[in-house]
């Protein structure tokens, strides 16, 4: 699983970043999302380096760099999903959509808390709770599609579909 900067800290500022470690055992970035995440005072960083300590957070840089107009680290690590045929954890909207013409397959964090609720890692009124607290610390949803994301993890079987 190829990761870009905003999912880690995300899951890092609500103390949940275990839950990659154990849906998808490794995750791996490019040297370019590793500089993005350790700038002096953002929060959780003391959970993303016990990560890369702990060696389930991995550095790999792709072979060629694809233009895509998008921040660095998000061109870096889609073009390293794309070498490595992977899925990519992303939440910028134009990433998703480039990632997407390139037939990357893309997840984005809340699917991650989908994704533990099915494995039983997290019950559903966990992850509503973590949900809110992705966006109490600056995690942007569109109000239509909070109501969307409250309603599917309400339904009786939480379908990421």
């Amino acid at each position: 699983m190829i990761s870009n900067t905003s999912p880690l800290i995300c899951l890092a500022r609500i103390n949940q970043l275990e839950l990659l470690k154990v849906l998808f055992t490794e995750i791996i970035i490019p040297k370019e999302v590793k500089e993005e995440l350790f700038v002096d005072g953002k929060l959780g960083q003391h959970l993303l380096q016990e990560a890369f300590t702990a060696g389930w957070i991995l550095l790999s840089n792709p072979k060629k760099i694809i233009s895509l107009g998008l921040g660095k680290g998000e061109v870096a690590a889609i073009s390293l999903a794309k070498e490595q045929g992977d899925t990519i954890i992303l939440d910028d909207a134009a990433a998703i959509k480039a990632a997407e013409a390139l037939n990357i397959p893309t997840i984005r964090t809340t699917t991650v808390l989908f994704m533990a609720v099915q494995k039983k890692l997290l019950t559903k009124k966990e992850a509503l709770l973590y949900l809110n607290l992705l966006i109490e610390n600056g995690y942007y949803i569109a109000p239509r599609y909070y109501s969307l994301i409250v309603d599917k993890f309400n339904t009786q079987n939480t379908n990421l579909n």
